[in-house]
């Protein structure tokens, strides 16, 4: 081949390969320009996809409003549960929100931990499914009331929703403007008894229940208050109680069974009812067939068949007592 040729030929196979660069070029170019106008025509959808990929901690940990409930959360140790478990429904308050929650806490007698519950619940309800409830069931036990108020819903009469319906891969996060507390005097916080023993050995420990409980065994009344499966709630009244009956009332107590019978179980309820349930109606039904009445003043102190109820929600494994310092009679 001479020089001629030879310069020719390389000139040409240079040519081609800058044609070809130059046509790859230009099409990523206009790859890329046909990506950035889709992108702005469907960022709403690509969140919307992105949240829903995530677990509602991340959804919690990227919100720039949510950075001291993400913090609470970690916190009380309940990240692991938002992310792995569910499907939850989370009110979770802004930070604003939260900013006196430590105050707001102790002047409410409940744990950050329980207030954070409070803000769970069992279940994915979005807006709508949230609004078509009056109350929604907590992580905490108590329930959360709902209304809805000129189209938007308010959550304990005092919380409104700042945002909505932010879907994530194991439930729903709306986010709202004050925090939720738990309902005073709630058995689910309360410290009195345990909530592993039985209504026997609560009554036991507390020992002030000494002459309930040697009448309750003298008795043949069908309860077991050692029976986990079996709930009670009991009005008892302490020793102090029994003291201040009649001799003769007394005596019969001790001696005739169908008197001691009809006492006894006047003060046995066949179901577990914290102080607010009692608060709430006017009668409760009784083991021995007739009501106790149930009233309520300006305090909110409750009292039954005009007692004051002395120290209430003493919570055990199957059941809650109320103490009271008179035996009650039908």
């Amino acid at each position: 081949m001479n020089k001629r040729k030879f310069w020719l030929t390389l000139l040409t196979a240079v040519l081609l390969i800058g044609l070809a660069f130059a046509g790859t070029f230009s099409s990523v170019a206009a790859q890329t320009d046909d990506t950035d106008d889709d992108t702005d025509n469907n960022t709403q959808t690509q969140t919307e996809t992105q949240t829903q990929s995530q677990s509602l901690m991340a959804v919690i940990r990227n919100h720039d409003q949510l950075n001291d409930f993400e913090t609470l959360v970690q916190a009380a140790g309940l990240a692991d549960n938002l992310n792995n478990d569910g499907p939850f429904t989370v009110f979770a308050p802004t930070d604003e929100a939260l900013a006196n929650l430590e105050t707001v806490a102790a002047n409410a007698d409940v744990s950050v931990t329980d207030i954070l519950l409070y803000h769970i619940v069992n279940g994915n309800y979005n807006g709508s499914a949230v609004a078509n409830r009056s109350t929604l069931p907590t992580l905490m036990g108590d329930q959360v009331n709902i209304n809805v108020e000129a189209g938007s819903i308010v959550l304990n009469d005092t919380s409104g929703f700042t945002t909505t319906d932010i879907q994530a891969s194991n439930g729903t996060l709306h986010i709202i403007d004050t925090v939720l507390l738990p309902p005073v005097n709630s058995i689910f916080t309360s410290n009195q008894g345990s909530r592993e023993d039985t209504l026997n050995t609560v009554l036991a420990d507390d020992g002030r229940f000494t002459t309930f409980l040697s009448l309750l065994q003298m008795t043949d009344l069908n309860i077991d208050l050692d029976n986990p499966a079996q709930s009670y709630t009991i009005f008892a009244p302490t020793d102090a109680a029994f003291e201040k009956l009649s001799d003769e009332l007394m005596d019969q107590l001790m001696n005739d069974a169908q008197t001691r019978e009809a006492i006894l179980s006047y003060h046995i309820v066949g179901d577990s009812l914290s102080i607010n349930q009692i608060a709430n109606d006017h009668f409760i039904p009784t083991l021995e067939g007739r009501p106790v009445i149930v009233s309520t003043d300006a305090s909110q102190n409750v009292s039954l068949n005009g007692t004051p109820v002395a120290t209430f929600n003493i919570v055990a494994a199957n059941g809650v007592v109320h103490a009271v310092n008179t035996v009650l009679t039908p």
